[in-house]
């Protein structure tokens, strides 16, 4: 879950940032635009956040069936290295 709700909460809490500074916030006189397109392309690097969800939603399933064996038979998706 959490590879969900952190860049997202990331990308709100800057965008706020750039909210506040109004258009400042997208100037070069703060980093908060090139953070936010950091953060952006973090988001979409890491896959998209249907997958993540897709793949946890298929846990939770398993786990509340309660069918013997069902978590040894869903693999959770590795999208960085073994």
């Amino acid at each position: 879950m959490i590879k969900v709700v952190a860049p997202n909460m990331a990308c709100t809490i800057i965008d706020w940032a750039i909210q506040a500074h109004g258009a400042g916030g997208v100037s070069d006189d703060f980093p908060l635009a090139s953070a936010y397109a950091h953060i952006r392309t973090l988001r979409i690097a890491d896959g998209p956040d249907e997958v993540h969800r897709n793949a946890l939603a298929k846990l939770e399933i398993a786990r509340h069936a309660g069918l013997p064996g069902s978590e040894k038979d869903i693999e959770m998706p590795v999208t960085r290295g073994a």
